[in-house]
C-alpha cells in the first residue's frame, strides 16, 4: 500500500520520525524546558498516530506518584486530576506499569479492572482505551511513563509499538538530560551559596575586627579619664575637662554600636521604618542646622535648591542619611568651598537629590568600595606621614537605609572637580502646608 507521496508507509515513517527526532534532539541541544521538549515528542508521534492522544507522566520514585509532564491534547480536567497519582498494580495503565516496569495494554478501560478506580474520569474525558510503556532511566528503573490513549476500544500493532518505544527512547533522553541540568544547577548554586557564605563570614570577621579596633581608643580613653579621676585630686576645671572627655568617648562607642546594630537589622530585613510623607525641605533645613557649626569651621557655605517636594521615608532614618551625605562633603569638600543640596524628578515615582561638594573627588581605587564598610584608601597627605583613611561605616549605613525605605544611593559622579551623591526616595507628592 502506497501513500499519496506515492512511498510505501514504512518509508514516509522513516522519513517522519527522523524530522520528529531532528526537532526534538535540537531542542534538547538548545536546552528547551523539558514540557516543551516533552509535547514536541508528543506531537510528532500523535502525527504519525492518527486518532491517538498521547500524554507523558513523570516519576517521583520517594513518594511513588506520577505527575504532569506533558499532554497537549488530552482534557485539562483530566489532566490535572490524575496529576500526583499513587502508582500501583491496580492504578491503571500508567500506575500499573511504573509499578512493574512494563508496558501495560487496557484495551477497554470500561472491562479492565486496572481501571477500577479511573473508570468514570476516563468515561468523561472520552478516553476508552490506554496503552502506557514505561520510561526508562539510566539505572533501567521508571523514570515516568508514556501512554497513548484511544477513543474506542483499542490494542496496539506492530507499527505503533515500534513508533512508541523510539519516542519512549527520545521521551529517556529528554528527562535524563533535564535531570542532569537540574542536578549541575543544584551543585553550582550549592557553590555559589557556600561560597557567598564563606565571603559574608569573612567580611562579618573583618568588620568586627574593625569595629573592636574603632572601639578600642575611645574605650582605652574612659578607661584612662576614669582612672584619673579616681587616683588624682582634681580641680574642678580639670574634673570637668575629663568628664567631657568619658563622655564624648561614650557617645562615640554608643554610636559605633548603634551603626552595627542598624547595618544587622538591614541585612535581617528586621530594620523597624515608619514610613510617612515628608517634605524634604524641612529634613534638609534641620541638617544643615545641625551641621552650621562644623561648615563655619571650614568656611563652606552651604546652599540648598529644595523647594516643595514629598517624599514616602522615615523622617529619622532620612535626617540620619543626610546628615551622613552632608557631612562627608563638608569633611572632604574644599576649605572655603561650597556643598549645595538640589533635588528633581528623576523618573515617575521618585525624587533623586543630590549632594555635591567641590572637593578632590574619590580615588579610584576606593570607588568600587565606597559602600564596604571600612574600605580603605590612600590620603592625600604626601610622603612619609601618608596614611590610609578609613570610610567608616556611614556610607554602606546610609545606603542600607535610603534601600530599607525603597531608595537607593549611588555616585553620580566624581573627580578633580568634586563628588556628587546621588539619594534615590520615593516620591509621595504634594501634602497641604
Amino acid at each position: 500500500m502506497s501513500t499519496a507521496t506515492g512511498l510505501p508507509d514504512s518509508q514516509t515513517d522513516a522519513r517522519e520520525l527522523l524530522d520528529g527526532q531532528t526537532e526534538v534532539l535540537e531542542l534538547i541541544a538548545n536546552a528547551a524546558p523539558l514540557p516543551d521538549v516533552l509535547a514536541g515528542i508528543i506531537g510528532s508521534l500523535e502525527h504519525l498516530m492518527p486518532g491517538a492522544r498521547c500524554s507523558v507522566l513523570l516519576l517521583d520514585r520517594e513518594r511513588r506518584t506520577l505527575h504532569h509532564g506533558a499532554a497537549p491534547s488530552l482534557p485539562g480536567d483530566y489532566v490535572a486530576a490524575i496529576d500526583g497519582m499513587p502508582i500501583g498494580e491496580a492504578a491503571g495503565s500508567c500506575g500499573t506499569a511504573a509499578t512493574l516496569n512494563v508496558a501495560v495494554v487496557a484495551r477497554d478501560v470500561l472491562t479492565d479492572v486496572r481501571w477500577t478506580d479511573y473508570r468514570a474520569l476516563a468515561t468523561a474525558a472520552g478516553l476508552r482505551s490506554c496503552w502506557s510503556t514505561p520510561i526508562e532511566g539510566r539505572d533501567g528503573q521508571p523514570v515516568g511513563t508514556f501512554a497513548v490513549y484511544h477513543a474506542r476500544p483499542h490494542r496496539p500493532d506492530r507499527r505503533e509499538q515500534l513508533l512508541v518505544d523510539r519516542f519512549s527512547h527520545l521521551a529517556s533522553v529528554a528527562i535524563g538530560h533535564a535531570h542532569l541540568l537540574e542536578e549541575r544547577q543544584a551543585r553550582q548554586e550549592a557553590e555559589t551559596a557556600r561560597r557567598t557564605a564563606e565571603e559574608l563570614s569573612h567580611a562579618k570577621s573583618e568588620l568586627l575586627a574593625t569595629v573592636g579596633h574603632e572601639a578600642r581608643t575611645p574605650i582605652q580613653a574612659i578607661v584612662g579619664f576614669a582612672e584619673l579621676l579616681a587616683t588624682i585630686d582634681l580641680d574642678e576645671a580639670r574634673r570637668r575637662e575629663a568628664l567631657d572627655h568619658i563622655s564624648a568617648a561614650a557617645g562615640h562607642v554608643m554610636d559605633l554600636l548603634a551603626d552595627v546594630l542598624d547595618l544587622s537589622r538591614i541585612e535581617a530585613n528586621a530594620l523597624p521604618l515608619a514610613l510617612e510623607p515628608v517634605r524634604l525641605r524641612e529634613v534638609v533645613a534641620e541638617v544643615f542646622g545641625l551641621l552650621s557649626a562644623r561648615a563655619q569651621q571650614r568656611s563652606v557655605t552651604l546652599v540648598h535648591h529644595v523647594e516643595d517636594e514629598v517624599v514616602l521615608s522615615d523622617p529619622r532614618r532620612l535626617r540620619q542619611v543626610l546628615l551622613n551625605l552632608v557631612a562627608n562633603s563638608l569633611r572632604h569638600g574644599r576649605s572655603g568651598g561650597r556643598v549645595e543640596v538640589s533635588c528633581r524628578l528623576a523618573q515617575p515615582g521618585t525624587v533623586l537629590v543630590l549632594i555635591e561638594d567641590d572637593g578632590p573627588g574619590i580615588p579610584a581605587d576606593l570607588l568600587p568600595r565606597i559602600f564596604t564598610p571600612y574600605a580603605r584608601a590612600a590620603s592625600t597627605g604626601d610622603g612619609a606621614g601618608a596614611t590610609e583613611e578609613s570610610i567608616g561605616l556611614g556610607l554602606a549605613l546610609a545606603r542600607g537605609l535610603a534601600q530599607a525605605m525603597g531608595g537607593d544611593l549611588s555616585v553620580g559622579g566624581t573627580g578633580p572637580g568634586g563628588t556628587a551623591m546621588h539619594l534615590g526616595l520615593r516620591d509621595a507628592g504634594l501634602v497641604p502646608r
